[in-house]
């Protein structure tokens, strides 16, 4: 269970994790980005750079169209490409993390049964339709923290307090009722709720990993890519639109 939210919660954030070979990547950038037509557009709050559009394999500054010698065109272009060949990726990924992330918590709420349990699930489903709804109307852009903003931190906001805080109240009950068969009723009923889990989410979750290590890669080559560039901003400094790093 543990490996399976971790999992759902690194592909969520914009971080790619295989866990079966131990190879790990993230994946940083100071730019926010979404997609206008076709083009990429990355906008943060510093200058320079504070707006960079990619798209048809030509490179735009803070409104202004660099000038690319062969081998920065050949670069940019392969970087425009890399990120098309990315997006469907990305929202595969996610929408399944996000399944994935939603059975869990559902089957932990069903297993700490409580007299709100009825109503926390409900909210559950409509929740989880509600992101469903949302991650197939836009693109889905790991590292643009739209993601955060949109999936994890209503699910972390909303539902975890009330799952754990129900989770806490009734162990609590039975710790405190000093009754022996309910307690060993409650332990089953746990064992019995994680044997559900690893059941409903483990097979999903390691036909994920191959494509969270895909993601991995990509996130390694845009980086590789945009290392290549000889272009420079107006204060002398690369373009760093994103980095990845191994662990």
């Amino acid at each position: 269970m543990k490996r399976v939210l971790a999992l759902s919660l690194l592909a969520l954030a914009g971080a790619a994790q295989a866990h079966d070979n131990h190879v790990q990547c993230d994946l940083h950038s100071d730019y926010r980005v979404h997609m206008h037509g076709r083009a990429f557009v990355f906008t943060r709050d510093d200058a320079p750079a504070r707006d960079v559009a990619i798209g048809g394999g030509r490179l735009f500054v803070d409104g202004k169209e660099v000038v690319l010698d062969a081998d920065d065109r050949v670069r940019v272009q392969r970087f425009e490409a890399q990120l098309n060949a990315m997006v469907p990726q990305m929202r595969e990924v996610v929408i399944e993390a996000t399944d994935i992330a939603y059975t869990a918590l559902t089957e932990v709420a069903r297993g700490f049964a409580s007299d709100d349990s009825r109503a926390t699930l409900a909210r559950l489903d409509a929740s989880h339709r509600q992101v469903q709804a949302e991650l197939h109307r836009a693109p889905v852009l790991l590292f643009s923290g739209d993601v955060a903003r949109r999936i994890i931190q209503p699910i972390v906001t909303e539902f975890v307090p009330v799952i754990v805080g129900g989770a806490v109240r009734t162990s609590l009950a039975v710790a405190f009722s000093g009754d022996e068969g309910k307690a060993d009723a409650f332990g089953k009923r746990m064992d019995a709720m994680g044997a559900e889990i690893d059941r409903k989410v483990d097979a999903r979750a390691n036909a994920l990993e191959p494509k969270v290590e895909a993601l991995c890669a990509g996130t390694r080559e845009l980086d590789r890519l945009e290392g290549g560039l000889t272009v420079r901003l107006a204060n002398g400094e690369p373009l760093d639109l994103l980095r990845a790093s191994d662990h």
